[in-house]
């Protein structure tokens, strides 16, 4: 029995800091291509930023993006399903990060609307992918109902401050650290993990030949359900747990070594 879907997330896992690929992970990933092995993303980017990796990659399997809050079909790119959160939670979350003074970043409608902007628009282009609007009321900036939002802030303030964004918001958000700069809130019960396991019965394909490969925090669900989970060299501590094997880091190939060893010759 071999692994015939494949779910990858993007930035530290495929994609290395300056946000290239490398040709050996490439050309593993073609390789199980030919073999008939399905290729997806699952990432906290939204489909617009991974479009051109998904063309790139000739990728047909639904794409998770938001931490699985959407899923896309990259034949027709259209949503196959979605789950925002209630636009109401958006005030309660705006007012604890002025509290805090830190910056707010809402998603709604593959747009981002930002409150108390800290970053450079490169920096904003660089891990989001999206048009930007600077707005002085986050709250009140869309009707449409919001997909996720992200608090940005330096790793030690995200360090202390993630506990008690847990215990204020988790009750009625899912609170998830997608990178040391990135805290973010999803609706309740929405992971990689839940869109992976949505994915893999579109495709009827079994839990137990799904290979998950991440780096961080928003990984563990994935990582945790799949058949297999694969946590980088460069992973979090928290990965590295939930993972059942750890390969070289994202600048060392992990993602080819993964495959080589799972996929391309099983048994080795």
């Amino acid at each position: 029995m071999g692994y015939w879907l494949v779910a990858l997330d993007l930035d530290g896992t495929l994609l290395r800091d300056d946000l290239t690929m490398s040709p050996r992970v490439e050309a593993a990933l073609r390789s199980s291509q030919e073999q008939g092995v399905r290729i997806t993303l699952a990432s906290g980017r939204g489909y617009p930023a991974l479009k051109p990796w998904v063309q790139r990659l000739g990728i047909t399997a639904p794409v998770i993006g938001y931490q699985g809050a959407r899923i896309t079909d990259p034949l027709n790119d259209q949503t196959i399903c979605e789950y925002p959160f209630p636009a109401e939670l958006v005030a309660e979350v705006a007012e604890f990060a002025r509290e805090c003074d830190l910056s707010l970043t809402r998603y709604a409608n593959d747009e981002i609307y930002v409150e108390r902007k800290r970053h450079s628009d490169a920096f904003y282009n660089k891990w989001f992918g999206l048009p930007i609007h600077l707005v002085d009321n986050i709250a009140a900036a869309s009707l449409v109902k919001p997909i996720k939002f992200l608090i940005t802030a330096t790793r030690e303030e995200l360090d202390a401050l993630h506990p008690e964004v847990e215990a204020r918001f988790g009750g009625c958000l899912q609170i998830v650290r997608s990178h040391a700069l990135f805290l973010e809130g999803l609706a309740l019960g929405v992971t990689k993990g839940t869109a992976l396991a949505w994915v893999a019965q579109h495709l009827r394909i079994p839990q137990a030949q799904t290979l998950a490969m991440g780096d961080a925090g928003n990984d563990v669900e994935m990582l945790t359900w799949a058949g297999m989970g694969v946590a980088m060299g460069n992973a979090s501590a928290e990965a590295r747990t939930a993972a059942d094997y750890v390969v070289p880091s994202v600048d060392e190939d992990g993602v080819a070594v993964a495959l080589e060893r799972f996929v391309l010759r099983p048994g080795i």
